[in-house]
């Protein structure tokens, strides 16, 4: 006879407690937002009340509270889609409902301002989890109505902020255009990655969003992706301090997920 509390390698959850998130059922809200840095969750800790943290284990930092009155996870990614499919599986099957990322990403065009926000609209990209997911060369789409309360929520703080399409990629260095190595006279790639998206209609680059949008929709978890410009590579601008722009991540879209329309919030249930 089979002990359910015992983990086994198909299914590795002990005592309901996944493998790799700090926590366990009962510990989370059924609306989460996922930065990708660990450290950004104890950044923004002290913008949410009567916080509960359940520490970290490698990359999945979590906490719980209340945002203007509204009950709230905070959990950490860490960087690109294999992190990222562990920790939206295991929210979901710990009962999370709505998850938004809040994220940092590269402009593609000079008209995105470093400082500025990208509320994503759909993904696409080159990454091997939005791949098994969705299908090679797939585009992921965010949920409406989350994304409508996104760009209301902006609005009504004073953001700058604008919807479009973001490309995601697994690839920090090459498949970014970025130099792999510091000897100049390295020769580059002929493939330049970047005109591609911006072919294909992205404006902005990250490694995380598309994951994002294909996993959550396989769960059936409403999904949003609000991103802070910290670099544009038309223009070759670099945010120094992002750390306000961190903030103003959780401030909007805190006040879109306790704002979405009832109608909205009855059809998670």
């Amino acid at each position: 006879m089979t002990d359910k509390h015992r983990p086994t390698a198909l299914m590795p959850f002990y005592n309901g407690r996944p493998p790799h998130l700090p926590c366990g059922p009962g510990d989370l809200a059924r609306d989460v937002l996922i930065p990708g840095d660990p450290d950004r969750v104890s950044l923004l800790a002290d913008m949410l009340d009567n916080v509960v943290s359940f520490g970290r284990k490698r990359e999945f930092a979590v906490i719980t509270g209340t945002y203007n009155g509204h009950h709230l996870s905070i959990c950490s990614s860490g960087i690109g889609g294999p992190s990222t499919e562990i920790a939206l599986v295991e929210l979901s099957m710990l009962g999370v409902k709505r998850v938004i990322r809040i994220g940092g990403m590269s402009a593609l065009v000079p008209q995105i301002q470093t400082g500025s926000f990208l509320i994503v609209e759909n993904a696409i990209g080159l990454t091997g989890v939005s791949d098994l997911y969705g299908g090679k060369g797939s585009r992921s789409y965010a949920d409406a109505g989350l994304t409508k309360a996104l760009v209301q929520s902006a609005r009504n703080q004073g953001l700058p902020a604008r919807a479009g399409t973001v490309a995601t990629t697994d690839s920090y260095y090459l498949g970014q255009d970025r130099p792999i190595s510091l000897n100049e006279n390295v020769p580059d790639t002929e493939i330049r990655y970047l005109d591609q998206f911006r072919d294909e209609g992205a404006v902005g680059v990250d490694m995380e969003s598309h994951v994002i949008l294909s996993v959550s929709k396989r769960l059936g978890l409403k999904a949003a992706c609000l991103l802070g410009v910290h670099g544009n590579r038309a223009t070759n601008d670099w945010l120094v301090d992002y750390e306000n722009t961190q903030r103003n991540l959780l401030s909007v879209a805190g006040s879109a997920l306790k704002f979405t329309p009832k109608t909205e919030l009855s059809q998670q249930e």
